[in-house]
């Protein structure tokens, strides 16, 4: 039986807080599952969230 997180579980797991999820949602950085309203992810899910950002050279901010 597969496992799925909550926005708070899966924001816990991942250790980043919950707004940073939430962004990272709409923006399309990692995928999820929808059920109406509801929003569930999965241990794959979770796995490709760093995995799908590449490094940029001098940082992460844009100027």
């Amino acid at each position: 039986m597969r496992r799925e997180y909550t926005y708070a579980e899966a924001a816990e797991k991942l250790r980043i807080a919950e707004t940073t999820l939430r962004r990272w949602v709409s923006k399309g950085r990692i995928s999820c599952h929808r059920l109406g309203r509801l929003v569930r992810f999965t241990d794959e899910d979770l796995a490709s969230a760093y995995k799908r950002t590449p490094a940029t050279p001098g940082g992460s901010r844009r100027r």
